[in-house]
């Protein structure tokens, strides 16, 4: 199925006249060329070697569209958006497309994961409408592209509604936290400029009063019933940050070390480094090789690659903060710690929106360095690493390899909030820019054993 992209844009000359009482002319114009250029760019990228049409009446924005590569509409009907968004059903029925997602030019952030969550919709429904804050319609998405009549004007997206409901048509509404804010008038420019302005305040809290967690105790709804006690909520944009610890008592992690019965191998070892031979098995048992082991206080060194690629200590098995009546506990890595971000980020999403990023942190030691951080060895919807290849640093130099790990840094800013002292497993990083990257690991930080120069 070919869905064709259609980017309504008016003369820029003639936008934004909502405007007028906060920016001159040529402000207006060039603000309107801006969000334009933006969203073209989005969509080129998004939906790259797919159609994507710009319907105008204005020479300067076709030039620009034909730069990205885009078909140019030629709009015709005078400015009347109902005609524009016609002449771009009729170009996606013309070049073969199945369905069309029609797209103002004014929304100025866009985000993958809204554009996916409103794509994956076409399945099941007809008329997919992406609603506007102030009851417009800034997102259409129909099958086929001609599958109602256009309805824009104020409270279009209950017009949009009501033709699919008259012509017998399934028909959702989704308003995206991201897709359902557009500049028309003063007041979007002062929220949006809000937003940027937070977007520089990074805010960082911990969400306080999280008992103690047991097995098969449920992590959303502890989470959102401490925000709740704590007059906290969760908005676009926040990442949550969980320690392993509590993911993994609640997927019943924790086993008796007397469990593991010592083989040959984890006898000999313990007896070398002066380390429990049940504690051996166990780390053992979680790693797929030995990197280095050595006798040393207070209890051996033992350092392995855990089955997830992890190099650390003990294979992350922990016996800190186990809770009472636990001595003699082991509490392991979660099986799959990014399936439980991903889990955690589902549940969250379903009662905040979205995007919302999950990260599982772990405190681990660091080669050359003395002390621990705090690292992701799970995440969902957050990128594990950010290329900077092709940018510029704040003097104009261009980066060739610099690949910041955004996911570690974002978990060992979480660590300052997370001490061990402190009982407080779940910390919310605010205002930091990331993309949502549905297909991201926290495995992606690993370096191929090729790589790898000190081991």
């Amino acid at each position: 199925m070919t869905v064709a992209i259609a980017i309504l844009m008016k003369d820029p000359a003639a936008a934004k006249t909502r405007l007028s009482p906060v920016l001159a002319n040529d402000a207006r114009e060039s603000l309107a060329l801006l969000l334009f250029e933006n969203t073209l760019q989005f969509f080129r990228r998004t939906h790259s070697g797919g159609p994507v049409g710009v319907v105008t009446a204005s020479q300067e924005t076709a030039a620009i569209s034909r730069r990205y590569g885009a078909s140019v509409i030629e709009e015709t009907g005078g400015g009347d958006i109902n005609a524009a968004a016609g002449h771009a059903a009729e170009w996606a029925i013309g070049i073969g497309a199945t369905s069309l997602l029609v797209v103002h030019a004014d929304i100025p952030t866009l985000v993958d994961e809204e554009v996916d969550r409103l794509l994956a919709v076409r399945g099941r429904c007809s008329v997919v409408i992406g609603v506007s804050a102030d009851g417009g319609t800034n997102a259409l998405l129909l099958t086929p592209p001609d599958a109602i009549p256009f309805s824009y004007g104020p409270n279009s997206a209950h017009a949009h509604e009501a033709a699919a409901h008259k012509a017998a048509l399934s028909c959702e509404r989704l308003q995206l936290a991201y897709l359902s804010k557009d500049i028309d008038t003063p007041q979007d420019l002062r929220d949006h400029f809000e937003m940027s302005r937070s977007a520089a305040e990074a805010e960082c809290f911990a969400v306080a009063t999280i008992a103690e967690v047991a097995p098969g105790d449920d992590l959303v709804t502890l989470i959102t019933e401490a925000l709740v006690r704590t007059n906290r909520a969760l908005a676009a944009g926040d990442i949550v940050v969980v320690a392993q610890k509590i993911v993994s008592k609640s997927e019943g992690r924790l086993v008796a070390a007397r469990q593991f019965q010592p083989s040959q191998q984890a006898i000999t070892l313990a007896a070398e480094i002066g380390k429990d031979p049940h504690k051996v098995e166990a780390i053992l048992s979680e790693s797929s090789d030995v990197v280095r082991a050595r006798r040393q206080p207070p209890d051996g060194l033992l350092i392995t690659r855990h089955h997830h690629g992890w190099i650390c200590a003990n294979a992350g098995i922990d016996e800190s903060n186990l809770g009472d009546d636990r001595e003699g506990m082991l509490l392991l890595l979660p099986e799959d710690s990014d399936a439980s971000a991903r889990r955690i980020r589902e549940g969250l999403e379903a009662k905040y929106g979205g995007p919302i990023g999950v990260i599982v942190s772990d405190t681990f030691g660091r080669p050359w360095r003395n002390g621990l951080v705090n690292v992701a060895i799970g995440i969902a919807g957050v990128p594990a690493i950010v290329d900077w290849a092709g940018r510029t640093d704040a003097y104009g130099r261009g980066l060739k390899a610099t690949l910041p790990a955004f996911a570690d840094e974002a978990a060992a800013a979480a660590g300052l909030l997370m001490q061990k002292d402190a009982g407080l497993p779940v910390i919310v990083l605010r205002g930091l820019e990331w993309a949502a990257t549905e297909a991201s690991s926290a495995r992606d930080v690993l370096r191929p054993a090729a790589q790898e120069l000190f081991l």
